[in-house]
């Protein structure tokens, strides 16, 4: 048996899906499989799948028929899982040639269900940083399940900071005892969801420093352009969550997962702001500005601060113009 099954989903990856195989590949630790999940893409990526398998007795090609969103590939890749543990890997991201071992070894020394390490972002443009800043997951520290919903809250000092992007070596054992999957109706923070379902399990979650993941930041990626209904849905995990441990959770987690459903309240409901105010539907503009005091002061705050800033837009104009009279 291996003991790591790498899960790669992939829906027209063509261009990118090769490099990320050649990183799972390139591990010090070479006990493993690499499962690839095409998603129905409409490319190459199959064809690129299986040439890469036939290369390689650890790759396996598996074709998921029809597209099942990143969740549904995921859980297609889990179920064919015969690791020890299960590493996910997005098509267009990469590993660090350590990274497989250093985990292991780190998941096996605090006897860990899930464990995580840091990001690389890396832009289009080539620049790279790590998602967290010095300090956090120093030393393999536990992570509570109110530690993660507060590293997902919007953090001015460290913008692209959310922990639910985060990619964590997973215990096989431990989703097959709970019979944990992914929520193949959410398209958008399915990790998200996913994890929070491991720790109402009671997760053991850890986290190190050390950024051993290349996180590809693209504009265009689902991340980057979520729509209304898909934080709908994560407003929803957010509800079923409240629910199902009101009165039942400890107060540290119940107050993190307030704060961010109201996040969630206030980035939906500007959005349907937005979106009303383009169809000049203004009933329907001032109905989801009032959905609670919160979402109404933050609503209020971003159209004083598109206002001041189309306002400043109009005078450096007229300065300009004024110029060149």
């Amino acid at each position: 048996m291996p003991v790591v099954s790498v899960v790669i989903p992939a829906f027209n990856a063509e261009d990118s899906l090769a490099a990320a195989v050649a990183s799972a590949q390139g591990q010090s630790l070479t006990d493993i499989e690499i499962l690839i999940v095409d998603d129905a893409s409409g490319d190459g990526t199959l064809a690129l799948a299986r040439r890469l398998a036939a290369g390689d007795p650890r790759v396996k090609a598996i074709a998921a028929g029809d597209n099942r969103g990143p969740a549904g590939a995921r859980n297609l890749g889990i179920a064919h899982a015969k690791g020890d543990w299960i590493a996910l890997l997005d098509a267009d991201d990469a590993f660090e040639p350590g990274r497989l071992a250093a985990l292991v070894g780190a998941a096996r020394d605090c006897r860990a269900d899930l464990l995580a390490d840091n990001l690389l972002l890396e832009d289009e443009d080539g620049t790279v940083e790590p998602m967290l800043p010095p300090g956090e997951g120093a030393n393999s520290a536990p992570l509570s399940a109110a530690q993660f919903l507060v590293g997902n809250l919007p953090d001015p000092a460290h913008p692209r900071k959310s922990y639910g992007f985060l990619k964590p070596l997973i215990r096989r054992g431990f989703l097959a005892e709970h019979a944990l999957r992914y929520d193949e109706g959410l398209r958008f923070a399915e990790d998200f969801a996913f994890y929070l379902a491991c720790y109402s399990a009671g997760a053991r979650f850890y986290l190190v420093q050390q950024p051993l993941y290349r996180y590809r930041v693209r504009a265009d990626s689902l991340t980057a352009r979520h729509s209304t209904e898909d934080l709908r849905r994560l407003q929803q995990v957010d509800r079923m969550l409240l629910r199902d441990h009101a009165g039942a959770a400890e107060g540290a987690f119940l107050s993190a997962l307030k704060r961010h459903k109201r996040s969630i309240d206030q980035r939906l409901y500007w959005r349907v702001v937005i979106d009303a105010v383009k169809r000049r539907a203004w009933l329907s503009a001032l109905g989801a500005s009032f959905k609670g005091w919160h979402v109404f002061t933050y609503v209020s705050a971003q159209l004083a601060g598109e206002a001041w800033r189309r306002a400043g837009r109009r005078l450096g104009s007229g300065r300009a113009r004024t110029v060149e009279t």
